[in-house]
This record gives C-alpha cells, sequence and structure tokens, in this order.
C-alpha cells in the first residue's frame, strides 16, 4: 500500500517493522535507563519506565493514557507494578494486535486501539498521560501541546521524554548531524527541551521539572548499532525494504548525534492547572 500522508507513512513503518523490532529489540520501543552501565538492554528499558514513573509521581491505582503506546509493553509494566489502569493508542493496527496479546499474557486489563492522538477525544480526562518517544513524529508538535489539557484532569500529569536538539545547534550541524536522523526516522522536526516547557507553560500547565537524561540513555544507541550484526536484521532489509536501511543508517547518526551532544534526551512533568 502507497502513503498518501504523512500520518500513513508513520502508520506503515510500524505496521511493518513492529515484528521484527520486537524480535531485535524486545517489547519496549524505547531508549533504555543505563544507571551503572553493566544493565542489558531489556533491564534498562524497564529501568526507564520505573525511572520516569517516579518522576512524574504517578500515584497507585491511577488511570492512564499510553500515547503511541507502541506494542504495549509500557503501559502492561506500569499495570503490572502500579496497578495503573491504562488505554494505550497507537496509529498502529499491527502494535494495537501485539499489545492486546501482550497484556492477555501479563493478566492485565488494559484497552488498546487504533486512534490518532491529534483528533483523540477521551471520554473523561485521565489521572495521568504518558508520552514517550512518540511527540518527534507529530507534523506540528506545539499543536498538539497546546491541545493536551483534553487528556488530563484538573490537577493531573503529563509525562513526555524524547529526543530533543541542543539550544545552541547551528545550521550546519543540524543539516550534518540531525537532518539525516530525523529523515531515517520519520521525525518531521526536532524541538528543544526549553520549546517544550514553554509550550506546556502556556497551555495550561505548570511545568513541575524538566531533566536532561542524555547520559543515561546514550548507551542504547551503542547497543542499537550493535544489534545490526544480528542475523535478523538481513530478514527486516528484506522484507520492509527502505525503511529498514533508512532506519539502520539513523540509528549510526542518532548515535554520533548524541556523543556529539548536537541530539540530547529531554523529560519534563507538568501539571494541568
Amino acid at each position: 500500500m502507497h502513503a498518501t500522508t504523512y500520518k500513513e507513512r508513520v502508520r506503515l513503518f510500524y505496521d511493518k517493522l513492529s515484528p521484527h523490532f520486537r524480535d531485535l529489540w524486545g517489547e519496549h520501543l524505547h531508549d533504555g535507563f543505563y544507571e551503572t552501565g553493566a544493565e542489558s538492554k531489556e533491564e534498562a528499558q524497564d529501568k526507564l519506565v520505573d525511572y520516569l514513573a517516579e518522576f512524574a509521581e504517578i500515584p497507585d491505582g491511577a488511570r492512564g493514557l499510553d500515547v503511541g503506546c507502541g506494542m504495549g509493553a509500557t503501559s502492561v509494566r506500569l499495570a503490572l507494578r502500579l496497578h495503573a489502569r491504562m488505554t494505550g493508542i497507537t496509529l498502529s493496527p499491527k502494535q494495537a494486535e501485539i499489545a492486546v496479546e501482550l497484556a492477555q499474557r501479563n493478566g492485565v486489563e488494559a484497552d488498546f486501539s487504533v486512534a490518532d492522538a491529534d483528533e483523540y477525544r477521551p471520554d473523561e480526562p485521565f489521572d495521568f498521560a504518558w508520552m514517550v518517544g512518540v511527540l518527534g513524529h507529530f507534523e506540528d508538535q506545539e499543536r498538539f501541546v497546546r491541545n493536551a489539557g483534553r487528556l488530563v484532569r484538573p490537577g493531573g500529569r503529563f509525562l513526555l521524554a524524547d529526543w530533543v536538539a541542543d539550544p545552541e545547534l547551528s545550521a550546519e550541524d543540524r543539516r550534518r548531524f540531525v537532518d539525516p536522523v530525523l529523515e531515517g526516522m520519520l521525525m518531521p522536526d526536532v524541538a528543544t527541551l526549553d520549546d517544550y516547557v514553554a509550550w506546556f507553560g502556556e497551555s495550561g500547565f505548570r511545568v513541575v521539572e524538566s531533566r536532561d537524561l542524555t547520559r543515561e540513555t546514550l548507551p542504547t544507541w551503542d547497543e542499537g548499532v550493535s544489534i545490526f550484526r544480528a542475523p535478523g536484521i538481513v530478514r527486516m532489509a528484506w522484507e520492509v525494504g527502505s525503511e529498514a536501511v533508512g532506519l539502520m543508517s539513523a540509528v549510526r547518526g542518532m548515535r554520533e548525534a548524541m556523543r556529539r551532544g548536537k541530539l540530547r534526551y529531554g523529560v519534563l512533568v507538568a501539571e494541568r492547572v
């Protein structure tokens, strides 16, 4: 099927690649948190979820929305560890299918569905929203943030984590180090952490705290590059085609951009006023 819109490209990208990601990378689709440096990639990914949940001070039993839920692993972990009542949305029908299977395997009651986060309107706002490694795929990130209040009840929290640009990024460094990564990962643009803080602060939220976790997440990209040596990569490239080749190049580029500080990993938690 040929994609006619950007969102359709993202949907097809994850429909085709997610089963391969699961085999090669694991059930999570986000960076890892390397506290000691000795963690496996699976341990580090779980640690990132735990770290961010503590950072956002998510209470036991809260209702949560996982925006861009991937294959459901974050929602399942939050349900198991914090008894969170999770709803996950994704553009990819394949991801939603995998997420439902994962929740069933773990005995977790969670609702996963195909939905466009830009248009999603919950019947009742959630206690918290969780958005990790997703907002970069949006064509208008600021518009989404400015409308995010519809997702969270007053007093509820929004946890955002994503790759962000160095505030001092030059045009030449962007062209050399950042643009190739954005192209391979289907990211129209990249904002700075300060941009996110400003947008939330102007959108009915109080920014509680923001942090730079580049040092803790950087080993993710060493792991990513090493996976290219796995036999499954050849099969993925053969079955998926140019998108897989572009992604492999982007992972190498991301490691270089992160090492040089041109891209960073930023997190923030904002509370709806």
